[in-house]
Order: C-alpha cells, then structure tokens, then sequence
C-alpha cells in the first residue's frame, strides 16, 4: 500500500473514530445542592499542618486522634514533615525550641504562647503556627491567634490566616 494512501486511511479512521465516540457538546447545567461533610480518612478527623515550599506556605493532611485537635497539630508540626512530603519539596522555617509552642482555644480563636520573640523567626514560619493553629480550631478561618512572646507581657498580636497561608495582621499593631 503506498504511503499517501495509508496516511489518509490513517486520517479517516481517526476521524472516524473521534466523531463516533458519543460525547456531544452540552450546556451547562444544575448538579444539585453541594456536598456537605468533614475531612475524613478512613473515618478519622484529620489536621491541616503548614510547611514551607520555594512559593509560601503549603497545608498537609495528618491523621487526628479524638480528643483536642490543637496540641496535636501543634505537635505535628514540630514534628516537621515527613520522609515523603520532604521528598515532595516541603521543608519547615521552624526555629528550634527547649520547650513547645503553648495553643489553647479561646472563643473565636487560639492563644499562641511562642518560646522565641516574633522578631528572631521568620515570617513564613510565624505563617506556618498561625496557619496551623487557625486550622485546627474550632473557628476554622475566621480563627484571630493571639500570639503571646516570652517576656512581652500579656499585649498579644491578634493575627488571621488568610486564604494565601499567610499570617495577617488583625487591626492595628501587627507584625511586618
């Protein structure tokens, strides 16, 4: 069979093939209410933890216990990221501490007791507590953490996570 022919019967067949597969333009149209429910693996709640990519901040999915969803992300995060996720390119700015960041809830949000000055972290990795701590309240992303700083008295820094993984200053009086 000569060349030319088996290019068009080539063309044909595709053409064929591409106009026969049964999909047809449509419109769009209703699909009904939304879908409703909690994170959920095997069952189990899960926790949004911040790590650090080369373009911000990135969420992470981890496994919940029942019980109080705050100190176990807090624990997870100072865990750092796993084998995997470091092989996926996530790293932490977390500086290291003698003693564990205190979180507790507060309504509306999540007091933040750090055991460095605001001033000597970086600012992604104020991002990844803040973020970390805003995820796993109760008050989700209108969560305001009040971050607490070894002695700077009882003054908090009210911040929020916004939808970039970022800390953002709440009011007057942030951080830069």
């Amino acid at each position: 069979m000569p060349v030319v022919l088996r290019r068009v019967l080539a063309v044909v067949v595709a053409a064929a093939t591409l106009a026969g597969c049964g999909i047809t333009d449509t419109d769009a149209h209703p699909a009904g209410q939304l879908v409703r429910g909690s994170l959920t693996a095997s069952g189990s709640r899960l926790l949004r933890v911040y790590f650090v990519t080369p373009q911000g901040t990135w969420p992470v999915s981890r496994p919940a216990l029942a019980g109080d969803r705050l100190p176990q992300a807090m624990k997870e995060l100072w865990a750092g990221p796993t084998a995997d996720e470091r092989a996926r390119g996530l790293i932490t700015h977390l500086p290291p501490a003698a003693r564990p960041v205190q979180a507790r809830a507060t309504e509306g949000g999540v007091e933040v007791r750090l055991p460095w000055l605001v001033r000597d972290m970086r600012a992604i990795a104020v991002s990844q507590v803040v973020c970390t701590a805003a995820a796993a309240s109760d008050a989700g992303g209108d969560a305001v953490i009040e971050v607490l700083e070894p002695g700077m008295g009882d003054n908090p820094w009210r911040v929020r996570c916004d939808e970039n993984g970022t800390a953002d200053p709440v009011g007057q009086g942030g951080f830069s």
